[in-house]
């Protein structure tokens, strides 16, 4: 009977002290997110013409932390929700202008702040072209992310520059003689020779067999026979006129003209210059005082008149006797008095003239008996010259007179 009344108290005890524990009703709140919003760049606009344009600048993230998680209520246990994290993107900068007045490429939004919209690439400067294109616009600045960690909305694309506007054509530079194929090639290595047929003199010789033709006809640079009749039509722009430049080399008798511009009256053979050329003035003529040799270049401009230019002009200091001179000079530069200038399309007329069809012979300056003692062997023949006369023996004295013309520049 004592016992069961312990135990009943006993029982009772424990009952007592679990009914007086506390509840546990505090729950633990879960971390707030840090916003994450994406402000994407705006696009550059490209330069004019060619142009660069710069880069925009780097889009700035998004929007600053997400706010905190809020603290658990409830009981003592339950702990506060941890800090939302921050963003930290950076937007890459959007690329720049290419010059053609296309957009760049969109900068990439970082993650978290909002980006602020790139600046639209500077313009470039245009190659050849008048204007750059105008600067592009920068794109607007993306919306931050909300407190919830919601995506910003990313900025807008800048607007793209306009295409800057094309520069006129520049004149042409000097051409050399490798790329003035299209303009003048069809004088390049072009040669003029005077064959000696049977000796009349220890230093003369026949240049027709029979009868001289043409000897009385108006045009002077045309009498007698014609050991040399080509004509040749340049190439190039009809509304363009050209200087072409011409390396002059050859073995000839000297000849007197009146008019144009001799451009050099004192070197000597064998570097003669025997070059006249028009002025614009009244066209050169051979004087008719004797029937020495005319080597010439007529050139006809389309719708124009014929203009003449010849090549063994040698007195002073050459004279008219039975002497040949060895020529080896250039004709001269664009802007220079008497140079060979024509336009595209043109004809040029290229004429060794024996008027009476008695030439001297290659005997140089001197002559003994029926011997000619110097007959002239020119040295340093332009290569394109002898690749285009394979037949012509360069290395041995000529039977005769020539000249050989070798293009070394054009100019517009």
């Amino acid at each position: 009977m004592k016992r069961v009344v312990l135990v009943s108290l006993g029982l009772f005890l424990v009952a007592g002290y679990v009914g007086c524990l506390p509840a546990d009703d505090g729950g633990v709140v879960t971390t707030g997110k840090g916003g994450n919003g994406q402000g994407q760049a705006g696009t550059s606009g490209q330069a004019g013409d060619n142009g660069q344009g710069q880069a925009g600048t780097v889009g700035q993230g998004g929007d600053t932390a997400g706010d905190a998680g809020t603290t658990g209520s409830g009981g003592s246990v339950s702990t506060a929700g941890t800090t939302g994290q921050a963003g930290n993107g950076q937007g890459q900068a959007g690329t720049g202008g290419n010059g053609q007045g296309q957009a760049g490429t969109g900068g990439m939004a970082g993650n978290g702040m909002a980006g602020m919209g790139g600046r639209g690439g500077m313009a470039g400067t245009g190659v050849g072209g008048s204007a750059a294109g105008t600067t592009g616009r920068g794109g607007t600045t993306g919306a931050a992310g909300s407190a919830a960690g919601t995506t910003g909305r990313g900025g807008t694309t800048g607007a793209a520059g306009t295409t800057g506007m094309a520069g006129t054509t520049g004149r042409g530079g000097t051409t050399g003689a490798g790329g003035a194929g299209n303009v003048a090639g069809v004088l390049d290595g072009v040669m003029m020779t005077g064959p000696c047929l049977r000796d009349t003199e220890p230093s003369v010789c026949a240049t027709v067999s029979g009868n001289c033709p043409n000897t009385g006809i108006s045009d002077i640079a045309l009498r007698g026979v014609l050991t040399t009749d080509k004509t040749v039509t340049l190439g190039g722009d009809p509304a363009t006129t050209y200087t072409i430049v011409l390396h002059v080399q050859g073995e000839v008798e000297s000849k007197n003209y009146t008019n144009g511009t001799d451009q050099n009256s004192s070197l000597t053979s064998p570097r003669a210059d025997g070059w006249r050329g028009h002025n614009g003035g009244a066209n050169p003529v051979p004087q008719t005082n004797n029937a020495y040799n005319v080597y010439m270049l007529r050139v006809t401009d389309p719708g124009a008149t014929a203009r003449d230019f010849f090549l063994n002009s040698l007195e002073p200091p050459g004279v008219e006797n039975h002497t040949t001179y060895g020529i080896d000079y250039t004709t001269p530069a664009a802007g220079s008095p008497g140079a060979l200038t024509a336009k595209g399309g043109a004809t040029i007329r290229v004429v060794a003239a024996d008027s009476n069809c008695s030439m001297i012979k290659n005997c140089g300056p001197s002559v003994s008996g029926s011997t000619c003692l110097s007959p002239i062997i020119l040295q340093n023949i332009e290569p394109t010259a002898v690749s285009k006369n394979p037949s012509f023996n360069f290395s041995n004295a000529y039977n005769g007179q020539w000249i050989v013309l070798t293009v070394k520049s054009v100019t517009p």
